[in-house]
């Protein structure tokens, strides 16, 4: 890849999204954020109070870090907003850049280029990062840079990343039985085993070192560790909260995976019952086996856990991209991820998604935010409603979509370097 063309591309993307950021943000997680700095001013344990951080406590320091630029910028809201959401923006152009340049080095340097403008600019992980302000596209970066470290058989490198990214955001998690399979089989039993060591080493010595600092009591952590679904006993409405799969369907009719503990554990023989089949299926895996190992993992982990919000399609996003641009080529697949990307688009409409330009009619045009209360789902309302049927559509599609992917896989050999399969992507 050119580089002019692509600090030039990077420049223009940082720009806009830094403007984007200043007048945008989910109120409800903008508001975690910005009290989870002022509880980490005041040494207060950030898991007590209610409506709290839902996830390990690395990204609390960012929040305090940006929650004191708040206060030295003379109390600025959008001055904060961008603060941030910086390492969101910059999470983002740097996926872009790791994409395209892994796509250059293992297939070629046009559809490197090609993959690098598609990532950079799809306008969802834009939505998520720059105006909604979450850190998913951190998350994915950093299992991607693991992925891409482990088919350079690179483990130690690649177990580093993958337990930094457990240690922001416990759901990268899921993916460790398709990383801990490939390393076992590429570099063998020693190189897994170390793998493995380091992916649960890092998270639990990071939370472990933040909690002795500020000698906070674990035991509210751990309640909330799976956010909305802990393992504990919960009174939560599910429902209220939206889920972008089959349980806001199923919570139209009162059976709320939020109140129902066996419910709330249904994902975790659905994960690892899929990903078994699959690992039984492909004994012997080349690096595009892979990479649908991984989004065989996260689509069921999206379709069926309690609580799956549409900023975590981002995770799998660059995945699916290798997949369907580049390991196996196929114009209706491309067209088939663009639908799914729709769907996921059309949930978030219905799940408070307008509330992200609340800053900006505030600030500009207030008379306007009474009118916006028709928006939320509330019990009964016709969105309420349409949002369960589009999280059963979300499940059904997504579903749909993985079965083909993998079907297709099949039907031919997948060399990774097949140029007959990358000019196809390429075109």
């Amino acid at each position: 890849m050119k580089r002019i063309s692509i600090l030039a591309a990077l420049a223009t993307l940082f720009a806009v999204e830094a403007a984007l950021s200043l007048y945008t943000g989910l109120p409800y997680d903008m508001d975690v954020w910005f009290k989870t700095g002022d509880w980490m001013n005041q040494g207060i344990n950030i898991y007590q109070p209610n409506d709290h951080l839902g996830y390990p406590p690395l990204w609390s320091i960012w929040c305090l870090i940006s929650y004191k630029a708040y206060l030295f910028f003379g109390n600025s809201m959008e001055m904060w907003r961008l603060i941030i959401k910086l390492p969101m923006i910059l999470a983002h152009l740097f996926l872009a850049y790791s994409v395209g340049d892994f796509v250059s080095r293992h297939f070629n340097a046009k559809l490197g280029k090609k993959l690098f403008f598609i990532t950079l600019s799809w306008v969802f992980i834009i939505y998520i990062a720059a105006m909604w302000g979450q850190i998913n596209t951190i998350s994915a970066l950093l299992t991607f840079l693991a992925f891409d470290a482990l088919i350079n058989r690179k483990t130690t490198r690649s177990g580093i990343l993958l337990g930094i990214a457990v240690a922001l955001k416990i759901y990268p998690l899921i993916l460790a039985p398709a990383f801990l399979a490939y390393a076992w089989m590429q570099t063998g039993k020693k190189n897994a085993l170390k793998f493995s060591a380091l992916l649960a080493a890092i998270p639990i010595a990071v939370t472990a070192a933040i909690f002795a600092v500020y000698r906070w009591d674990i035991i509210y952590f751990l309640k909330t560790i799976f956010y909305w679904t802990p393992v504990f006993e919960t009174s939560q409405p599910q429902i209220s909260g939206g889920c972008m799969n089959l349980w806001s369907f199923t919570g139209l009719f009162n059976l709320d995976v939020g109140t129902l503990w066996s419910l709330r554990l249904l994902w975790i023989p659905i994960v690892l019952g899929g990903f078994a089949v699959y690992l039984f299926r492909r004994r012997r895996w080349d690096k595009m086996d892979f990479n649908l190992a991984l989004i065989t993992l996260f689509i069921l982990f999206l379709a069926s856990y309690g609580y799956t919000t549409e900023q975590s399609f981002v995770d799998v996003l660059p995945f699916l991209f290798l997949q369907v641009l580049c390991f196996k080529p196929r114009r209706t697949d491309f067209l088939l991820l663009i639908g799914l990307q729709v769907l996921v688009f059309a949930f978030s409409a219905v799940n408070y998604g307008e509330f992200i330009f609340q800053p900006f009619i505030e600030e500009f045009y207030p008379s306007v935010l009474a009118s916006m209360q028709v928006f939320v789902p509330t019990e009964g309302s016709m969105i309420w409603a349409v949002r369960g049927i589009l999280g059963l559509a979300f499940t059904v599609y997504a579903l749909g979509f993985l079965f083909k992917l993998i079907r297709h896989s099949k039907a031919t050999d997948h060399g990774l370097s097949d140029p007959k399969n990358s000019m196809e992507a390429a075109t």
